[in-house]
């Protein structure tokens, strides 16, 4: 009973090397899964050791994970390729690129024994006011989510890796992220089925492995009073499994997000999880949960509080996951002579988008401007979302522009939340020869930032506004401001994004959503 319990938790565990405690976790718990974050993780090489020395440790080795979307949520930094994230696919507008990534990204994490990518995001993102979501989406059309979507899932899977769909039934209308808080989402059945539900009833039809569940509040749904859809068995059984005719394995969001943990503890959300229909559970950090959620569960089965025979469907499910990524069985690699950091760099040059360029500033034309002042976000205290960013990446911006501009170029760096004193020391008032590139990083959730953009429009005749990590910051622009973004703030993107800034190649891209 125990181990079978056991292969229903996917654990996180600490460090790059397992120490005496994390092997007598592993081999307590029995886990069917581990999933590895950026604390795991310096590079290839070093991963492909850690998978070994867990997969030495049980005879029923568990399923190695990993949350590599690309853009905004990666794990691996180095020695693999950095792809653009959704919305960069999403405003390229090709399926075929969604499945290159998908293929070659899968192929890279595949040989290194990675086998679930908890990827793609396909929630359709209708609120423009959604930290959790973003430039993880692909847009707002639920046919080109779905599309570009089913593409990705496919190329993932024929290189063997599972594919999990998330977040079901779709938080793309959320406006609290379920890491801090339980978000609530106030919209009718009908709007939920018709945008929200698509994607997921599509990649269904095309055979997706996974499907991952989260922590929001659908009263349309679910009337229980505050009853996450994790909880819900009429949102994770009735309609995954009986309405969309899914046979494949429902995982859990993580059970250590602020969306449950807040409100409940381990053992009563492990049970009330399982009752909801999933079949495997994420607790993605504290060892002591794992373990308490472990007992919980077999306490729960002993008294006859679960399913056995659900128990038994749900193991079977996972073995069958199991069997697919074996060596043995998994599908022959498909063979592709595209080299990835090629279509990591098409990827980026048909997404970069115009959003305005009335006054014609662009491109930069080097022969009327003679000096250049960038204004930079401190990447580097992004939230932990990001946690894959490297912090060198703040000094390619300027690197790069002494590369393609001969005159002088200043810069300041602020922080992402700037306060009076640091805008004012920071913006100073420009001759008209001087052009003032501001980038923007999140100004919807940093005040600072709106006060900073006013403050620019002040000092300067000649702005150009780059919105690097949330496009919908378009909102805070003035109809005649020239605004370009790059839907992600990675070094391929940021390259990409200066050679469109002065003329070296087109933007390609339209926004994959309409400004409201």
């Amino acid at each position: 009973m125990k181990e079978k319990v056991g292969q229903r938790l996917m654990i996180g565990i600490n460090g790059k090397t397992i120490d005496r405690e994390t092997e007598e976790l592993i081999q307590e718990i029995k886990p069917g899964s581990i999933i590895l974050f950026s604390r795991n993780i310096s590079s290839p090489e070093q991963v492909k050791r850690l998978i070994t020395h867990i997969q030495n440790l049980l005879s029923s080795p568990p399923l190695i994970a990993i949350d590599q979307e690309g853009g905004r949520v990666i794990r691996f930094t180095k020695g693999l390729t950095v792809f653009p994230g959704n919305m960069a696919l999403g405003a390229a507008g090709s399926p075929d690129l969604a499945f290159q990534q998908g293929l070659l990204s899968a192929s890279q994490l595949k040989d290194i024994g990675i086998d679930i990518n908890l990827a793609p995001v396909v929630d359709v993102i209708t609120s423009h006011h959604n930290p959790g979501i973003t430039i993880r989406s692909f847009g707002d059309d639920p046919k080109r989510v779905s599309d570009l979507a089913c593409a990705f899932i496919e190329g993932t899977q024929k290189a063997g890796l599972v594919a999990v769909a998330k977040h079901f039934p779709g938080k793309g209308a959320a406006e609290v992220d379920a890491h801090f808080d339980l978000p609530t989402v106030s919209i009718s059945e009908k709007t939920f089925e018709k945008i929200h539900l698509f994607p997921f009833s599509k990649v269904i039809e095309n055979g997706v492995k996974g499907i991952m569940s989260t922590h929001i509040y659908c009263p349309t749904l679910d009337s229980k009073v505050q009853h996450p859809a994790t909880f819900s068995r009429k949102i994770v059984n009735d309609y995954i499994r009986t309405r969309l005719n899914y046979n494949g394995v429902i995982f859990s969001d993580d059970l250590e997000m602020g969306a449950i943990a807040k409100h409940y503890n381990i053992e009563e959300t492990c049970l009330k999880t399982t009752l909801a229909g999933h079949d495997m559970l994420l607790i993605c950090s504290n060892y002591k949960w794992q373990k308490r959620g472990l007992h919980a569960l077999v306490d729960a089965y002993t008294n006859s509080l679960l399913s056995p025979e659900e128990l038994d469907a749900s193991v079977k499910r996972i073995h069958n996951l199991k069997k697919f990524c074996s060596k043995e069985t998994a599908p022959n690699q498909y063979k592709t002579s595209l080299n990835p950091e090629i279509l990591a760099e098409q990827i980026a040059q048909q997404s970069i988008t115009v959003i305005c360029n009335e006054k014609r500033l662009l491109p930069i034309d080097s022969q009327k401007v003679k000096d250049l002042l960038l204004l930079i976000p401190d990447l580097s205290a992004l939230p932990f979302l990001e946690e894959g960013y490297e912090p060198t990446e703040n000094h390619f911006l300027i690197k790069e522009c002494h590369h393609f501009f001969p005159g002088k170029v200043g810069f300041h760096f602020f922080s992402l939340n700037p306060e009076h004193r640091e805008i004012e020391q920071i913006t100073k008032p420009g001759n008209k020869h001087t052009l003032c590139i501001v980038f923007i990083s999140n100004a919807q959730g940093n005040q600072g930032q709106k006060l900073l953009i006013k403050k620019v429009r002040q000092c300067y005749d000649n702005i150009v506004f780059v919105l690097l990590d949330n496009p919908f910051d378009c909102e805070f622009m003035n109809t005649k401001d020239t605004c370009i973004t790059s839907y992600g703030f990675r070094k391929i993107q940021l390259k990409l994004l200066l050679a469109v800034l002065f003329g070296k190649t087109e933007a390609q891209g339209k926004l994959p959503f309409r400004i409201i």
